[in-house]
């Protein structure tokens, strides 16, 4: 048996445990319609971070690492809809007995290797949660990175998983034959591949603050929801960015992926702007990242170009999850703004420019 054997190819959905196990107390479903319907019955989820399900992801990962059986049948729904995937093609185990026997069986098999947990977040909502991993296999063939998304349910008060998913990342190249946008870096490559050539531009020219925002951790939470609930979360989303742009003067330049780039006349009208962004997030599974900065930019039919774009779009690089981050020439053109404060300002390298910027954060929490 190859060592690779535990571990999964494929994407994981939260979808497929849905049809198997209902959604938060609900009966089971079996198509995609029926998810719709439960879904709206819901109303909006309205997700908090788990301590609780964060630690027994870790246990999870723990007992596999050490191949401890007694501990997985503990940690694992004892129900027949328990669904596990593995990285084989016929590795999908459905029920606690079936997942169990072949675990045991596999942690005999294989030869000496270690896991070493990375990255570990989960959310809960009433009795439903999930978690998302990241991990990297050690063995005497090299390292491997993995990723795990688990679905769990409380079962007698305690948390139990009902579906766990392990899957080694591959290339989009690779599955879709052209690369795609993945992060606000590519983001920002593509920016600067639009205004590589400015001097044959015919755009206008012109003082505007531009805005980049970005969801942290894209990938991993459009794995653990899987492509249905993805492109609709996403798709909300970009209409709340719309329209919040809108009502504080603001255009929406583009789309790509998950980040967005916006353009207003206004400094204190990009912040507002901003500040509203990230409150409209409270209640989402995500956290957004935003960087604003003012300059000079050339505007095209349907974009904007220069070094202001590519200064605003590294802004947003440098903040986190959460952060909103101002260039100090945006902190400089906003002032003493009534409902706004600007923090103390930071001394940071933006990569691809020149010399160290100042940045400072928006205290809008």
């Amino acid at each position: 048996m190859k060592r690779r054997r535990c571990l999964a190819r494929s994407t994981g959905s939260i979808i497929s445990t849905a049809l198997a196990s209902g959604i938060a107390g609900h009966a089971p479903v079996t198509d995609l319609r029926r998810v719709e319907l439960v879904w709206s019955y819901r109303g909006p989820m309205s997700f908090t971070r788990s301590p609780e399900i964060e630690a027994v992801a870790r246990r999870v990962m723990a007992a596999w690492g050490q191949g401890d059986a007694e501990t997985m049948s503990n940690l694992f729904s004892s129900s027949a809809d328990l669904r596990v995937l593995g990285s084989d093609a016929e590795e999908q185990w459905s029920g606690a007995d079936e997942f169990i026997k072949v675990f045991t069986a596999q942690m005999d098999e294989i030869p000496d290797w270690s896991i070493e947990t990375h990255h570990v977040e989960a959310f809960e909502d009433e009795s439903f949660g999930w978690a998302t991993l990241q991990s990297t296999i050690v063995s005497p063939e090299g390292e491997t990175p993995l990723r795990h998304t688990g679905l769990f349910r409380l079962e007698g008060g305690a948390w139990k998983v009902v579906q766990w998913h392990n899957s080694i990342p591959v290339p989009n190249q690779q599955v879709f034959g052209v690369e795609i946008t993945t992060t606000l870096n590519r983001l920002v490559a593509s920016v600067l591949d639009a205004g590589s050539d400015l001097a044959g531009s015919s755009g206008s020219e012109g003082t505007a603050t531009l805005v980049f925002t970005d969801i942290v951790d894209s990938t991993i939470l459009a794995e653990s929801v899987g492509d249905v609930a993805w492109a609709t979360m996403i798709g909300s989303h970009e209409r709340v960015i719309g329209r919040i742009a809108g009502s504080h003067g603001g255009t929406v330049v583009k789309f790509l992926g998950d980040g967005s780039m916006l353009v207003f006349e206004s400094a204190r009208a990009a912040v507002r702007a901003a500040v509203e962004l990230q409150r409209s997030c409270d209640a989402e599974p995500y956290a957004i990242r935003i960087g604003i900065h003012t300059g000079e930019v050339i505007r095209t039919a349907n974009d904007l170009l220069g070094l202001t774009v590519n200064k605003a779009a590294r802004v947003a690089a440098a903040a986190t999850g959460g952060d909103i981050m101002v260039s100090s020439t945006t902190r400089d053109l906003v002032g003493q703004m009534e409902d706004v404060r600007i923090g103390e300002p930071k001394i940071v390298r933006l990569k691809g420019i020149a010399d160290a910027h100042q940045i400072a954060p928006v205290e809008w929490r």
